[in-house]
């Protein structure tokens, strides 16, 4: 089989790959700098900003981040219930260029609707609520975009046509993230800064849109054998209906697809989970910014371009199921490393948020925190009312003059009070070299179960090289880069390999059926281990999933997958 759309000449088809590869390209700005770099901070900071660090439902804990968690299960669960019907009705009718359109047009819009959520009453749920939406979208794009693949370029391209549509993916999302840092960066610690964080929000959605035109206007409808005609909703939903019931009664005939599809549902369950939560997890449990949460992820964008390339090259040496194989031991590396990402310590006087020094009888505060409006920032500036000199009840800032023993309780509070987020220092007088390191620190490790594992790799590894949590943070994201974009790539054209291509939106349907399962338990997991242990904890359950994929994925024969494949698309075209 050729595996083109019918029959076009080189140059057609080159322009039919690259104008498929363009909506990659369209739909990373959502997922790079929204999903990844912008939604689950920005989220992060309105959730906290109104509720606080938590709020107790039904007797369970939910942060930030797991609740950011829910949402995208309920969002993926939607898609994932859905797609198998419409994949089958797909491979009858030509739809898919229709339905691609239709999920585009969804994800983008509420995308710039997310922009209002700071006009509402509540302003995490209106933005929380336009997620879900805008991820029903982008979820639902992925599976008939997927499914074009197999009809685009012949079988022996597919890793690299697979790789080649993610590297532009990658170059294409790390651009418009680079536009979004440039613009936060520059409007930081101004009156912008949200509209600005809210603008890049906004343009996400007409980036999306605008560059999607040109894979909708360029790439054909998919040829279909024997295509029905003018079918109504309620026969399409009962010929679906009656199809996927047919497949399932075929399960034994395709059993390399299903022991693929069970492993995919593992591994890919572990990385996704951990590309939607690294954002939140990054600002919940370890406290990295939003500008250098988005610097990082820029880097990875820019590595994966050349990394999913390089994984091509690998499957062309030792076949695509060994590459993949490489990739998931470099993510669980990964995972485990992430988990160990741990603030340093302040160890000099100028590392503490708080830094007292002795002048004339009394201790000027020379670098004081701003506690901004967060209800945790609140409860602490209420804490600290008195500690002044003036006696006016507001919180120190940097200039005041404190007595000693107003300096003795600033630093007895720091080291007793459950809430204290920051860090004391003082420099001479009476009080010369005490510290206090508050409980809320993002440093103060020891209160969770795994919590030995990062204060090991802190004490080996990141203390000797002096490497703070948004370095860190860095280097892990580097190595992000170098796997993520072979473990996508791969486990698309692998599947592409050995599936029906007469078949493929049904069959891309069940890809991407398996993927939203993936995206709605990984993150059900993550906020069940969350309420129950931590976020760390989280993680580290996470990279179970990714080992039980990669042992699943030594059981594919996909030679044999490969074989039974070409019968299929054989006995369909003799119909």
């Amino acid at each position: 089989m050729t595996g083109t759309a019918g029959g076009e000449s080189p140059r057609q088809q080159r322009r039919i790959i690259r104008a498929w590869c363009m909506y990659d390209w369209a739909n990373s700005g959502y997922a790079t700098s929204g999903g990844a770099a912008i939604f689950p901070v920005y989220f992060v900071f309105l959730f906290k900003d109104s509720l606080g660090e938590s709020v107790n439902f039904l007797g369970f804990t939910l942060t930030g981040s797991s609740t950011w968690s829910l949402a995208i299960a309920l969002a993926t669960a939607a898609v994932a219930l859905s797609s198998p019907l419409l994949g089958v009705i797909a491979d009858r009718v030509a739809i898919k260029k229709t339905l691609l359109w239709v999920y585009t047009a969804v994800g983008a819009l509420f995308t710039g609707l997310m922009f209002f959520s700071a006009y509402t009453g509540q302003p995490w749920l209106w933005f929380l609520g336009m997620f879900i939406l805008a991820n029903v979208g982008f979820s639902g794009c992925l599976v008939f975009y997927n499914a074009f693949l197999p009809h685009i370029a012949p079988r022996d391209a597919l890793d690299s046509v697979s790789s080649k549509g993610f590297a532009y993916g990658y170059v294409g999302g790390g651009l418009l993230l680079l536009a979004h840092l440039v613009m936060i960066v520059a409007t930081r610690n101004t009156d912008y800064a949200d509209l600005a964080t809210r603008i890049a929000i906004a343009s996400i959605g007409f980036w999306w849109f605008g560059w999607a035109w040109w894979t909708l206007k360029v790439v054909p409808e998919p040829p279909i054998p024997n295509a029905l005609r003018g079918l109504r909703i309620r026969g399409a939903v009962s010929l679906a209906c009656r199809e996927l019931g047919q497949t399932f009664r075929e399960l034994r005939q395709f059993k390399v697809i299903v022991i693929y599809l069970i492993s995919y549902l593992l591994f890919n369950d572990g990385i996704q989970t951990v590309l939607v939560l690294a954002g939140a997890f990054a600002a919940d449990t370890i406290g990295i910014p939003l500008v250098f949460n988005m610097a990082t992820i820029l880097i990875i964008q820019f590595v994966a371009a050349g990394g999913a390339m390089a994984f091509a090259w690998l499957a062309g040496r030792i076949t695509t199921k060994v590459a993949l194989g490489v990739s998931l031991v470099g993510w669980v590396v990964i995972i485990l490393f992430g988990v160990a990402v741990a603030p340093l310590a302040p160890a000099r006087h100028q590392d503490f948020d708080y830094q007292l020094s002795y002048r004339a009888g009394a201790y000027l505060v020379e670098q004081a925190p701003e506690l901004g409006d967060s209800k945790l920032a609140r409860a602490w500036g209420e804490e600290l009312a008195g500690i002044n000199s003036a006696g006016s009840g507001d919180p120190l800032t940097a200039g005041d003059m404190v007595a000693d023993e107003d300096a003795g309780r600033l630093l007895e509070l720091v080291r007793t009070s459950d809430g204290a987020p920051y860090g004391l220092s003082i420099d001479g007088g009476p009080l010369a070299g005490e510290t206090a390191v508050g409980r809320r620190h993002p440093s103060t490790l020891g209160d969770g179960a795994i919590d030995w594992w990062p204060a090991l790799v802190r004490d080996l590894l990141w203390a000797p090289l002096g490497l703070d949590a948004g370095y860190q943070w860095l280097l892990l994201g580097v190595g992000v880069g170098l796997v993520m974009g072979g473990s996508q790539a791969l486990a698309r054209s692998l599947f592409a390999q050995i599936a029906p291509h007469t078949r493929s939106g049904e069959f891309f349907a069940f890809f991407g059926f398996m993927g939203r399962v993936s995206s709605v338990f990984g993150p059900i997991l993550y906020v069940a281990v969350t309420g129950i242990f931590d976020t760390r904890m989280a993680v580290a359950s996470i990279m179970l999933l990714v080992i039980a994929g990669a042992i699943v994925l030594r059981w594919v024969d996909v030679a044999a997958g490969v074989r039974i494949a070409d019968a299929e698309d054989a006995r369909h075209q003799a119909l």
